[in-house]
C-alpha cells in the first residue's frame, strides 16, 4: 500500500482499501477470511457535531433556505436536535435567525414555549431570552460544500408538559411520535470507506478514504495527498476561516510540492484560486481546501514527492509515491555538455532563493557534477529571466575564499579571437555560449589560443520566451577543467576536497559537491554554510554517490 495513502479511520477500525494497490497484497489481506466488529446499540445521541448517530432518525424537511433538513429524538434526559443548515462559519450561523416552536396541548403560553438560538450556538435561550440550563450544543463544518452540521440538546425538564407539539422550518413532530432513541436496532459498523478518486468540487466526502495528517500548527487541523498519476490532489482544513492563505515559513500563502530529485513546484494559495501553476485548481468550503495539480507540471521527480511550506526545512506530507507510476525511464547517466539540459533531469538539484519570501512558480535549482577532472555546473532560473544572472558567477575550493575565482563572460569568434563585452541581456529566445574569463585576470589576451587567457571553461545559456517575446526562464550548464583550476590556486586536483558554487545575482546560496575522485561523483548541495547562513531542507541535503 502506497504510504501516507491508507489508514484506520478513526471513526472506526476499519481498513481503507485504495484503488491500485498491488493485486497480490489485496488477495493476501482479503482471503486471510472474514472479520467483523460487535455492533454496537446506539443508546443515546452524542452531541458533538458528528452526524453519523443520526442514521436511524428521520429526517424531517424545512420551508426555510436557511435550513436543509432538521431531525428530533429523545431519551430520558434530553431532547435531541439535529440541524443541517445552509451556509455558515465561525462568523455567523444561519440557524440563529430562526427558532423552534413548542405548542402545548393544554395551550398554556411561557417562556417554555421557544428555543431559541444566541450567537454562535454558545447558549439556548428560552421564549423571554433567559437562559436554558444544562444544554449541550455542538456543530462543525459538515463533508458537504457550505454546510454546517449542529446539534444541540435540550433536558427533558424544559418541557413542562408531557404532551406537546415542536414546530421549526415549518415542519411539526408531536411529542409522541419523537423517537425514543433507546428503542433504536442495533447499530452495525459504518462500511469501510473505498477510494473511487477525488473530484474537486469543495465537497469532501472523497477524501474518507484517505490518511489525514495532523498538523496542529494553530493555522492547520490537518492535510492529506494523493497522487494518482493524472493529478496530484491535497486537502487541508485550517482552524479559521481563510488563515491558509497567510500561512506558511513567510506568513504568505506559499507552498510548494518538493520531489526526491530537490525539486520545488511552487504555489500561493488563494480561497478561489492557485497561483504559480498552470491547469491548478482549488476550492474551498467550510474552513476546508481541496486542490488539483496536473501531474505534468510538477517538477522532474523519481519515485515520490512532498508537500508542505515553501522553505521550510520540514514537510508536512512526505515521500507519496505515484499509484499509477509511469514507465518512463528515469535514470541519471551522467552529463554531455551541449545545451540541452535533460541529462540534468534526474540528477538532485538544490533551491537557490533571491527573496526571502520566495517567489511565486519558484525560485532557482542548481546542481553541480564532476566526472573524471571536469566540473559541470546547471541552473534553471525562473524568477530572473534575461537579466544577467549569471554574470558574475564565482567557484571555490575547500570554502576558503583564496581560492576563489569569479567568472566573465565572454564570447569568441570561430577563428577565437575574443570579444570581452558580448551582449548578456535582452537576448532574444535562443541558446548562446560563453567562455568562462577570469574576472580578475588582468590579462589583455585576445585570443583563446593565447597563453595567458584566463578561460577555464565554457558555458551555454538557453533564454526561453513566449511568442510574445515575454521572458519565460533562463537556463544554463557550464563545465570547468579542474586541472586549470588547481593550477591556479597552486595545488594538486586531489587537494580540491570541496568545490562551490555562488551565483550572486539570483541568490547567496553556495551550491556544493565533493571533489577529489576518481569518477563521477555526484553533487552535495548546500553543505556550505550560505552568507545568510541558511540550510534549506537540511535533512535531505549533503548527498555523495
Amino acid at each position: 500500500m502506497r504510504k501516507g495513502i491508507i489508514k484506520r479511520n478513526q471513526r472506526g477500525n476499519k481498513r481503507r482499501i485504495v484503488r491500485g494497490c498491488v493485486a497480490a497484497w489485496m488477495a493476501a489481506v482479503l482471503g486471510a477470511g472474514a472479520w467483523s466488529c460487535p455492533a454496537e446499540a446506539a443508546q443515546s445521541i452524542k452531541v458533538d457535531g458528528n452526524p453519523s448517530d443520526w442514521g436511524q432518525v428521520t429526517m424531517q424537511s424545512s420551508k426555510d433556505r436557511r435550513v436543509e433538513k432538521w431531525a428530533i429524538a429523545r431519551d430520558d434526559r434530553y431532547v435531541y436536535f439535529y440541524v443541517q443548515q445552509n451556509g455558515g462559519n465561525q462568523y455567523g450561523l444561519p440557524i440563529t435567525e430562526t427558532h423552534v416552536e413548542i405548542d402545548y396541548d393544554s395551550g398554556r403560553e411561557d417562556k417554555s414555549c421557544q428555543i431559541r438560538f444566541a450567537g454562535m450556538m454558545e447558549q439556548l435561550k428560552d421564549a423571554w431570552y433567559g437562559d436554558i440550563a444544562d444544554v449541550k450544543t455542538a456543530y462543525q463544518p459538515s463533508s458537504e460544500a457550505e454546510i454546517y452540521e449542529i446539534e444541540f440538546a435540550v433536558p427533558e425538564t424544559f418541557f413542562v408538559e408531557r404532551d406537546y407539539t415542536v414546530t421549526y422550518c415549518g415542519t411539526s413532530v408531536k411529542s409522541k411520535d419523537i423517537l425514543d432513541v433507546s428503542k433504536l436496532e442495533e447499530t452495525p459498523q459504518p462500511t469501510e470507506a473505498v477510494y473511487q478518486g477525488i473530484t474537486v468540487d469543495g465537497s469532501f466526502g472523497d477524501w474518507d478514504a484517505v490518511a489525514k495528517k495532523a498538523v496542529g500548527d494553530g493555522i492547520l487541523i490537518e492535510t492529506a495527498m494523493v497522487f494518482d498519476g493524472d493529478y496530484l490532489y491535497l486537502y487541508m482544513k485550517e482552524t479559521s476561516d481563510g488563515v491558509v492563505t497567510w500561512s506558511g515559513e513567510k506568513s504568505n500563502g506559499k507552498f510548494t510540492i518538493y520531489t526526491d530529485t530537490g525539486r520545488n513546484t511552487t504555489f500561493k494559495l488563494n480561497k478561489d484560486s492557485v497561483e504559480g501553476i498552470d491547469g491548478a485548481k482549488v476550492k474551498h468550503s467550510n474552513c476546508q481546501y481541496e486542490i488539483s495539480i496536473p501531474a505534468n507540471a510538477i517538477k522532474q521527480y523519481k519515485e515520490t514527492v512532498s508537500f508542505g511550506y515553501y522553505m521550510n526545512q520540514e514537510m508536512l506530507i512526505s515521500d507519496v509515491a505515484n499509484l499509477h507510476p509511469s514507465q518512463e525511464e528515469k535514470n541519471f547517466n551522467g552529463i554531455v555538455y551541449d545545451g540541452s539540459y535533460r541529462d540534468w533531469d534526474y540528477y538532485p538539484h538544490d533551491l537557490i532563493q533571491y527573496s526571502t519570501p520566495g517567489g511565486v512558480g519558484g525560485d532557482a535549482e542548481a546542481a553541480l557534477y564532476i566526472d573524471g577532472t571536469v566540473l559541470y555546473g546547471h541552473v534553471l532560473s525562473n524568477l530572473h529571466r534575461d537579466e544577467k544572472e549569471f554574470l558574475p558567477f564565482t567557484i571555490r575550493v575547500n570554502e576558503n575564499d583564496k581560492t576563489a575565482v569569479s567568472f566573465r563572460l565572454v564570447t569568441a569568434d570561430q577563428d577565437g579571437n575574443i570579444n570581452m563585452n558580448p551582449k548578456h541581456e535582452g537576448l532574444d529566445a535562443g541558446t548562446y555560449e560563453y567562455y568562462l574569463w577570469d574576472l580578475a585576470s588582468g590579462s589583455t589576451a585576445g585570443n583563446l589560443e593565447d597563453a595567458d587567457a584566463p578561460v577555464f571553461g565554457s558555458m551555454y545559456l538557453t533564454v526561453r520566451k513566449t511568442a510574445d517575446g515575454v521572458p519565460v526562464s533562463d537556463e544554463m550548464e557550464f563545465r570547468v577543467d579542474m586541472k586549470r583550476l588547481a593550477a591556479h590556486f597552486d595545488m594538486d586536483v586531489t587537494d580540491m576536497k570541496l568545490i562551490q558554487a555562488q551565483y550572486i545575482n539570483i541568490g547567496t546560496e553556495w551550491v556544493s559537491i565533493a571533489g577529489a575522485s576518481t569518477g563521477a561523483v555526484m553533487g552535495i548541495s548546500l553543505c556550505g554554510l550560505s552568507v545568510l547562513g541558511v540550510l534549506w531542507y537540511r535533512k535531505r541535503k549533503c548527498r555523495v554517490a
